[in-house]
Parts: structure tokens; C-alpha cells; sequence
């Protein structure tokens, strides 16, 4: 086939996955080709296989990261909040009170940033202009539970592009908040709960972030391409399951974070809510998702062990990659 005809091929093919994809992201999926017809960009590239370049990512968002999988992932805490949800829980900032982005490489100085922020009510229309100013894209606007005092909302949004740029526009879009910066993580966090335990019973990845809270990550089976990219588990598209500690450990809170396709809506509600889950939102997270995802957000009060089994029920009835 000639240079000119598999071009024209990789233009057709770009059109079907909604037109978004770059000319970066072609030339990334097929660098021979670009080489052929003369697209390779100038200059120095960040190459397929390539890190990221997350210590100036991590200059430009004044904090710092965690690579799992080649995925950058990074957390703000808004630590200028304090917020109380149903019968008083508090919510601390590592459980539900932060934002959270992550970095995947595309290769030729392209990345793809998904991310979500946690605002008050008065935060939200300023930070959905600068989304927009700054070219990213917004994807979805919520709550996440009901009868929080303050009451938070939850913004989506993605972008594709050079990784600093997207890191500054980022920036700009926090500006726009009271987030405190810089922050740093706590080198050593510890937990009352039983981190490994909780892994078990859940079949994910567990780690253990500030304030002792657990969050367990388990993917699902297929993979999610979004606006014409597959993601990996680690963009903020798999199951997560957050345990903060009460009353010095004697309780946990437990908040399940399921992803969904449509099929399995009713089905893993109506289970949750006979376990004596209480249900709190159900949206979309992302615009332009093949196959498209639904969240749902619910709640419970208990021994964190005996919910984590309920859980467990509840994710196998989906199309669930437990750890064997």
C-alpha cells in the first residue's frame, strides 16, 4: 500500500472515532507511516514507551504524583474544606473532598489527561469558563452525595495534547478554586483498617492515602476508548472503593464508586440497596465513550469487612477483572 493510500486510511479511520484524535495521535499509531509522508513532528519527542514528564508536571500542578502502569496520577485535597455528610460522617479530604487527575502518554508529545474536581456551588460556573478557555474538555457536571454540608459538586473534564500544556491548563482551572498549594503526600500514611484484607475480599489494588483512609481499585474486563483512545484501568475508568475509619476505628464509612454499563444499572442497585446501602447519584463521567460508562456513587456505615463483602456481591454481577 502506498504512503499516500494509508494516510488517507488513517484520516478515514480518525473521522470514525468522532475526529477528535490529533494528527500526533495518528502519526503515534502508525510512526511509519508518518515517517513516509513526511509528518513526523521536529525536535525532541516523547516516544511510545516514554515516561511522562512528570517531575515538571509536577512543578507545574505544585505537588506530586504517582506513576502505576505509566499512568501519572495525581490528587489535590481541599483541605480548606471541612464537610459533614449524612449523620454527621465527617468527610475527610483523601474520602470524596479532592481533585484527581490522571496523565497518559500518547507518545510524539501528546498525553491524554482525564480529571475530576470536587467545588463548592459558588466555584463551579468560573471553573467550567476556564475548562473551556483552556481547551479541555468538559464532560460532566454532579454531585456526588446528597446532604453534604457543604454541599460539593463534581466536575469532568479530558483533554488531549503536549503533557505540560495540559498541565497548565490545569493550573488555570484550579486557580480558579480555594484549593491550598503546594501540597505534598504523606510519605507514610497509616491505616487502622487492614489494607491487605480489604484487597482479598475486593479482588483489587489497595493503598492507604491521608487520614487513614483505604481506597481499593478494581478494573473492569474490557477496555474503554475514549474520544478515540484506549484507556488504561488507571484514567479513572475501574471500580473504587473508599474506607474511612470512625470512632477510632471501631466503624468505617464505606463509599463503593461502581462503573457501569448500562445492563448492569438496575440490577447491581437493586442488590446494593437490599444490603442496606443507601444510593446517592448515578451520571456519566465521560462524553465521547466507547462503551459508555455510568457511576454510582452509594453509602454505608459499618464493619468495613462485612461491607467489603457486600461489595463484592454487588461487582459480580459485572464485568468485573478480580485479582485471582
Amino acid at each position: 500500500m502506498s504512503s499516500d493510500m494509508e494516510v488517507s486510511r488513517i484520516r478515514r479511520r480518525t473521522m470514525m472515532l468522532g475526529g477528535s484524535i490529533t494528527a500526533g495521535l495518528a502519526t503515534n499509531l502508525f510512526p511509519q507511516v508518518a515517517s513516509a509522508a513526511g509528518d513526523a513532528p521536529e525536535g525532541p519527542t516523547v516516544h511510545p514507551g516514554e515516561k511522562l514528564p512528570v517531575k515538571e508536571i509536577e512543578e507545574i500542578l505544585r505537588t506530586d504524583g504517582q506513576v502505576t502502569n505509566g499512568i501519572l496520577s495525581i490528587s489535590l485535597d481541599r483541605k480548606d474544606l471541612h464537610v459533614t455528610g449524612p449523620g454527621g460522617i465527617p468527610f475527610k479530604a483523601a474520602w470524596q473532598v479532592n481533585h484527581e487527575f490522571a496523565f497518559q502518554s500518547l507518545g510524539l508529545d501528546k498525553a491524554i489527561v482525564t480529571g475530576e474536581l470536587s467545588l463548592l456551588s459558588k466555584e463551579t460556573n468560573f471553573v467550567i469558563d476556564q475548562i473551556i478557555k483552556n481547551g479541555l474538555m468538559f464532560q460532566a457536571f454532579h454531585q456526588h452525595f446528597v446532604d453534604l454540608s457543604p454541599q460539593l459538586f463534581h466536575m469532568h473534564f479530558r483533554g488531549i495534547g503536549h503533557p505540560l500544556d495540559l498541565a497548565r491548563a490545569i493550573a488555570a482551572v484550579i486557580a480558579r478554586t480555594g484549593t491550598p498549594l503546594p501540597q505534598k503526600s504523606a510519605t507514610t500514611p497509616k491505616t487502622s483498617l487492614d489494607k491487605d484484607k480489604l484487597e482479598k475480599i475486593l479482588g483489587g489494588t489497595a493503598e492507604v492515602a491521608d487520614d487513614g483512609v483505604v481506597i481499593v481499585s478494581i478494573p473492569r474486563k474490557e477496555t474503554i476508548v475514549l474520544d478515540g483512545v484506549a484507556l488504561k484501568s488507571e484514567m479513572g475508568v475501574s471500580h473504587t472503593v473508599a474506607f474511612e475509619p470512625l470512632d477510632g476505628g471501631k466503624r468505617t464509612a464505606v463509599a463503593p464508586d461502581f462503573a457501569l454499563i448500562a445492563s448492569e444499572i438496575n440490577p447491581l442497585v437493586q442488590l446494593m440497596r437490599e444490603q442496606g446501602f443507601t444510593i446517592h447519584c448515578l451520571y456519566n463521567q465521560e462524553t465521547a465513550e466507547n462503551p459508555q460508562l455510568y457511576f454510582t456513587h452509594q453509602l454505608a456505615v459499618g464493619d468495613a469487612y462485612d461491607l467489603a463483602r457486600k461489595i463484592r456481591k454487588g461487582l459480580e454481577g459485572t464485568n468485573t477483572k478480580f485479582k485471582s
